[in-house]
């Protein structure tokens, strides 16, 4: 995973000022008059606007596996908390509504690869405490603490390490346990990925210890954000980094 910073960025105007704005407002009215089935326009917060700004400052990246993924059309916009509903685990099923108030929320949206969004997350969304979930724009949404990594205002690295191309929690972390589990993070195709990967930087590794200069910077560089898989290069070569 990467942390995503929103801080450097102004939110798009179609999010906060335009019909973004104008939609939340309708969808918090149509609550408190008693609606609880919600329709959404993915044209606001899937807009060119938004969908760019996502890809820049997450330098092109799924915030959640890692892969490059530079085309627009490869990926979705994410919502964090679900907008239409959720669920506390594949047993049980989709609570209505969901974080309908967040929906054209710029802190709600993340730049995802389909694979993790449509196949593995979809509208997964536990919480350490259930009985503090906000279940409508009156609740108190400071309250709630999801076992989901949050990509802005979590640290991955917090939760969770690479042991080889594998993801683990750390220290039995529940949260690094239940991302890993929830966003695919050892989907089988993407540990291969990694494993191919991480195989080529271990014999560029062995060059790199020995000091040669264009390696140890490549190992520097690699393992910034902007690069792909740079939280398993931080984790198998601190040394290196």
């Amino acid at each position: 995973m990467i942390r995503v910073d929103k801080s450097t960025v102004k939110v798009p105007k179609i999010l906060n000022k335009g019909k973004g704005f104008a939609m939340t407002n309708q969808l918090k009215t149509d609550f408190d008059n008693g609606i609880r089935s919600f329709d959404f326009d993915s044209k606001i917060y899937g807009n060119k606007s938004v969908k760019s700004l996502l890809i820049k400052i997450q330098h092109k990246k799924c915030c959640f596996c890692e892969r490059y993924r530079p085309y627009a059309r490869e990926c979705d916009v994410e919502h964090f908390r679900p907008k239409g509903g959720y669920q506390v685990d594949e047993s049980l099923p989709l609570i209505q509504p969901g974080y309908y108030w967040l929906a054209y929320d710029f802190s709600n949206l993340f730049y995802s690869c389909k694979t993790c969004n449509q196949a593995y997350k979809k509208n997964f969304f536990p919480l350490s405490d259930e009985t503090k979930r906000a279940k409508n724009h009156n609740d108190d949404l400071s309250l709630e603490e999801s076992l989901l990594i949050h990509p802005e205002f979590d640290d991955p690295q917090n939760h969770i390490t690479f042991v080889e191309e594998i993801a683990k929690p750390i220290n039995d972390s529940i949260k690094g346990k239940t991302t890993i589990k929830y966003l695919g993070l050892n989907d089988s195709e993407l540990l291969k990925e990694r494993f191919d990967y991480l195989r080529i930087l271990k014999i560029a590794a062995v060059e790199a210890r020995k000091g040669e200069p264009t390696t140890k910077n490549l190992f520097k560089e690699l393992s910034k954000p902007q690069n792909m898989f740079s939280m398993m290069v931080r984790c198998n070569f601190p040394d290196l980094v």
